[in-house]
């Protein structure tokens, strides 16, 4: 099936395909070796083997460049772990896999650190904070609909639906601001125990 939709592509959707997949790997690297602020263009376009004008070709700013790199990151890992969750029927498990899925990200503290900083970046520039939200909506609606309904079933009235939508958002919260503070506190919170730190919260937040 990759095959044939392959096949129907014309020699330029390839050849843009192929640049931008180099520029979103070069940017990957950059930014978690340097962060978002510190990451500039020029370099980016070094790593990948093009020119400045080359970056602008397909993304408008270091900003644009950025969000498409986390929507390629994000959209990937979220299409793999709705595609396990789906296979299993009981709703019960599939909120299993999910805490597990979500505990196992706190293993990648390059890419949670760099999240932080680009949220901090955004909230002080009011359009960088819209577009951030609205790639976070394009990212649960492309990625195969309703979380809360793959993982609670339809029948949920308003409130229910909310407080659950709440609960998932907290979580995330909680696991950005664990991964900052390990930074901190490696004695306390070191890195190869935030899994097991986090599952009891993920647990009682992603409940029955």
């Amino acid at each position: 099936m990759h095959l044939a939709k392959r096949t129907n592509k014309n020699k330029h959707q390839v050849r843009t395909e192929e640049t931008q997949s180099r520029i979103l790997d070069a940017a990957g690297a950059l930014f978690s070796e340097q962060g978002f602020e510190k990451t500039q263009l020029e370099e980016v376009a070094a790593r990948a083997g093009f020119t400045r004008g080359a970056i602008y070709a397909h993304y408008a700013s270091k900003e644009d460049l950025f969000l498409a790199l986390m929507e390629h990151r994000v959209l990937s890992k979220l299409v793999t772990m709705r595609r396990i969750v789906e296979d299993e029927p009981d709703l019960s498990k599939r909120r299993t896999i999910f805490r597990k899925w979500i505990g196992s990200q706190v293993a990648d503290h390059t890419w949670g650190i760099l999240m932080l900083e680009f949220k901090l970046y955004a909230l002080r520039r009011p359009e960088s904070r819209e577009r951030l939200q609205h790639t976070y909506d394009l990212l649960f609606k492309t990625s195969g609909g309703d979380f809360v309904e793959l993982l609670y079933g339809k029948n949920l009235g308003k409130e229910q639906r909310t407080a659950i939508e709440r609960r998932l958002i907290t979580m995330g919260a909680i696991q950005s601001a664990i991964i900052l503070e390990s930074n901190f506190r490696p004695r306390l919170l070191p890195k190869a125990q935030l899994q097991s730190v986090l599952k009891e919260l993920n647990e009682a937040l992603i409940r029955d």
